[in-house]
């Protein structure tokens, strides 16, 4: 399916923008691609607007921008976006297969509902339930046009830190979103893997923030994230006070919660 080799391109392009490092003293805030951006070149879009019929148009209003795509265990592919602005309130996602399987949702916050779709026999996808569970819905309103099917969760095998390795990455977690989301992930190595990378987005798009010293070097995976926890903490936490470098924390949250989510579910 061309939708597998446009959301690669994507991929690479996270990566090399990731790596980027401005070194003007106003940040660069990297955001992810309009849906038709992310899947330029292939049969999504007009999938999505066949499979979505006369809703498509709202869930597009909700797909300004995108967060970093999130390959899953099973094959498929998941990315979520949000209208700009405003990812709590109006967010949608869409989960795509080789085979040219399509599942899609979106939320808005006034409706305080999810409408899920599938081109598989009307089963709500469960990535997509994972995701609508950052709503904060009501247990009885679903108001999907197909019926939910929960699959048993699969059991992670990532290696798991010692507690006091799992209570610095649970720090940095908190201070780049909250304490309240970082509760309730399991911080798993894959887990650290994704902070880091935030960690090293946050860096390069605040390279001229030098209010308080910069966590030293960076090196990809979780033990760098567990060892210079208290240096990543203080750099995030000086970073979000200051009005000019707050937009670099908020938009990397943005763009990895789906990422760290996902990950902490050994998706």
């Amino acid at each position: 399916m061309r939708s597998f080799a446009s959301l690669t391109r994507v991929l690479l392009l996270a990566v090399a923008l990731s790596a980027a490092c401005p070194l003007s003293a106003t940040p660069i805030v990297i955001v992810g691609p309009a849906l038709e951006d992310a899947f330029e070149g292939s049969d999504v879009v007009p999938g999505l607007k066949q499979l979505l019929g006369p809703e498509y148009l709202a869930f597009r209003r909700n797909f300004d921008e995108s967060a970093v795509p999130v390959p899953l265990k099973d094959g498929g592919l998941l990315l979520d976006g949000w209208r700009l602005g405003f990812p709590s309130h109006h967010a949608a996602a869409v989960v795509v297969y080789p085979d040219g399987t399509l599942h899609a949702a979106y939320y808005n916050a006034e409706d305080r509902a999810a409408r899920y779709f599938s081109t598989s026999g009307g089963l709500q996808h469960r990535a997509l339930l994972v995701w609508a569970k950052r709503f904060d819905l009501p247990l009885d309103q679903s108001h999907s046009p197909h019926r939910s099917v929960e699959e048993t969760p699969r059991a992670s095998v990532l290696a798991v830190p010692s507690l006091e390795e799992q209570a610095a990455m649970r720090s940095v977690a908190a201070a780049s979103w909250s304490a309240e989301l970082a509760s309730g992930w399991n911080m798993n190595t894959e887990v650290g893997r994704v902070l880091g990378e935030a960690t090293k987005q946050i860096m390069d798009c605040s390279a001229a923030f030098s209010l308080v010293p910069k966590p030293a070097g960076w090196v990809p995976g979780w033990a760098y994230v567990a060892q210079t926890s208290v240096q990543i903490v203080a750099y995030v936490t000086g970073a979000s006070a200051h009005r000019v470098y707050r937009s670099c924390v908020i938009a990397t949250a943005s763009r990895q919660r789906s990422f760290i989510e996902f990950a902490s579910g050994g998706f």
